[in-house]
């Protein structure tokens, strides 16, 4: 097994559940280098992490230090201008999750990346963080038949702080990447169309959409709804994927099988091991794919271009919101 040296770019909160990912796995991920503008962000992260060189400039750490992979933890406003940094300097690139703010930013980055003949993927960490795998497998099984609903809520009571406040895409932004994606995933399927309506509550202090409800058709027939709330004095997250002859329920906890035939009790259980505090090991698992996949010569499944057909749900959810109207898709691309 390969050990790849990684440079982290960004030492905000999120980094350092790439911090606490990695560290445990020190026979395939050594963190050699972190950058960030704020040089004192970066020398604490530095001495909480024991990094050897901590940089305030992308470029110099570059010349300066010697790794493979650029780990982008940014605020997403600047990752356009990273990635474009990283990609020209032949870096391989994992970047964290919304991938960009809109489509049109992450074509240029999966485009970018591609010209530079750099491989580019995302911790679309929820794939295995929250049990989308488990209820894809049951799903490709034929478990409970033809798929023709999935109602799926995330409820809780959410005050960020810092950049995400100001930005005018919030909590679809946050949370809604993750579900978007794992709607594609347990369906192995692409959306037809979407429509989206958004508010924001005054519990919470931020400029960007609190709630939200989104209704996505897939190609296959099914049909999603969604419900966002970062106001919610309740916190709840589940998912119901009703099928012809039985349902699947998942929560952070696990996943349960129903048949129709029995609706009494479930099926068969699963308990999800990457719940709780196990979610920076979802992480890890998504960047030892992409390295995997680097050894390999392939492309990674959460690849920059796999994940364009996730941020163009995001995007067109916000657009049908901004603009009162449903959103088709062509192969899961905006029509």
């Amino acid at each position: 097994m390969k050990q790849f040296n990684i440079a982290i770019v960004g030492c905000g909160n999120i980094s350092r559940m790439h911090f606490d990912a990695y560290l445990p796995h020190p026979e395939r991920i050594r963190v050699v280098a972190v950058c960030d503008t704020d040089a004192e962000r970066m020398n604490n992260i530095c001495k909480k992490y024991e990094v050897a060189q901590g940089f305030t400039s992308l470029e110099e750490m570059i010349a300066k230090a010697e790794w493979e992979i650029g780990v982008v933890c940014t605020p997403t406003n600047v990752r356009r201008q990273v990635v474009d940094t990283l990609a020209s300097a032949g870096k391989h690139v994992f970047v964290e999750k919304p991938f960009a703010d809109s489509y049109a930013d992450a074509q240029h980055m999966v485009n970018t990346c591609a010209q530079a003949h750099v491989s580019l993927a995302v911790n679309q960490n929820f794939r295995y963080h929250y049990p989308f795998d488990v209820a894809r497998g049951l799903v490709t099984d034929g478990e409970i038949g033809q798929v023709v609903n999935v109602i799926h809520q995330d409820l809780m009571f959410r005050q960020d702080v810092g950049w995400r406040t100001q930005l005018k895409r919030h909590a679809m932004a946050v949370m809604g990447i993750h579900w978007f994606d794992g709607f594609r995933r347990l369906l192995d399927d692409e959306a037809v169309s979407l429509v989206s309506e958004t508010r924001s509550s005054p519990a919470i202090q931020c400029v960007g959409e609190t709630e939200a409800n989104t209704f996505v058709n897939f190609k296959k027939g099914a049909l999603v709804s969604y419900i966002e709330s970062f106001s919610s004095p309740v916190s709840k997250t589940e998912t119901f994927v009703l099928g012809e002859t039985g349902a699947i329920i998942l929560n952070y906890a696990g996943t349960s099988l129903y048949k129709l035939d029995d609706r009494s009790r479930p099926q068969k259980q699963w308990e999800n091991p990457y719940r709780g505090s196990h979610k920076p090991e979802a992480t890890f698992t998504g960047l030892d794919l992409f390295l995997t996949a680097l050894e390999q010569g392939k492309e990674s499944e959460n690849s920059g271009r796999d994940n364009l057909k996730t941020v163009a749900l995001l995007d067109s959810a916000y657009r049908s919101a901004e603009e009162r109207r449903a959103v088709v898709f062509n192969e899961g691309v905006p029509a």
